[in-house]
């Protein structure tokens, strides 16, 4: 009996492989269909309501109106103010009546800060209901 020595043989060695072509493939598929998605659900962002008419609605009637063109002073229901005494003017036309609502006309060309100058003039006087609104003038040059 013979023993013979045999010597083992050399294994290969297979290195681990990861093919990412299919996981790419699924990545950017998941990335097209995200995209057209989101899409479609920005087109039906609102709810369709239908708001109620009232049989008795009014206009309001008490409201001051505060007109800002360029190169001229705020204009208070048509008469000229410095704007440090917008506060004085408002109290004058309208009792102190601080439920009044102040609707701000200004023009496109008005400087920014002008703008927030004569709000914030506003709100120091305490009225709180304060709308903007576009200028007739500057509606007009838009329609010509």
């Amino acid at each position: 009996m013979s023993q013979e020595f045999i010597l083992p043989r050399r294994r290969r060695r297979v290195r681990p492989y990861l093919d990412l072509t299919a996981l790419i493939d699924t990545v950017f598929n998941l990335l097209i269909f995200f995209a057209v998605a989101s899409t479609l659900v920005g087109a039906r962002a609102g709810l369709e309501l239908r708001l109620p008419k009232a049989q008795t609605a009014q206009p309001v009637q008490e409201r001051v109106v505060l007109a800002l063109l360029p190169g001229r002073p705020v204009q208070v229901n048509g008469t000229a103010v410095a704007p440090d005494q917008i506060g004085v003017a408002l109290g004058r036309l309208t009792g102190a009546d601080r439920d009044c609502q102040i609707v701000v006309m200004a023009d496109e060309k008005v400087p920014y800060r002008e703008l927030v100058t004569v709000l914030d003039y506003v709100r120091l006087a305490e009225y709180h209901r304060i709308a903007l609104a576009a200028s007739p003038q500057a509606s007009l040059r838009q329609d010509e």
